[in-house]
């Protein structure tokens, strides 16, 4: 009896925890992918290679997209 309830209560956890993760993921990896091109646009400007205007196109840009994305 002990060990059925053991074991019930082992695969309770472990599907609730499982499920719980999800929503988690997808956040993180949408705020991944925000600093990460954040640092590159930024990189980018730093360097040279574009106007604050072009960053700050591409930033607006990138951020329309991404909202498009999270509504998905």
């Amino acid at each position: 009896m002990k060990r059925a309830l053991i074991i019930g209560l082992l695969l309770f956890g472990m599907t609730t925890q499982a499920k719980s993760t999800d929503p988690v993921e997808n956040k993180t990896t949408y705020h991944c992918h925000h600093k990460a091109e954040y640092y590159a646009i930024r990189a980018e400007l730093r360097d040279g290679k574009i106007t604050i205007k072009q960053a700050q196109h591409k930033w607006n840009k990138f951020k329309k997209k991404l909202k498009k994305e999270e509504a998905k």
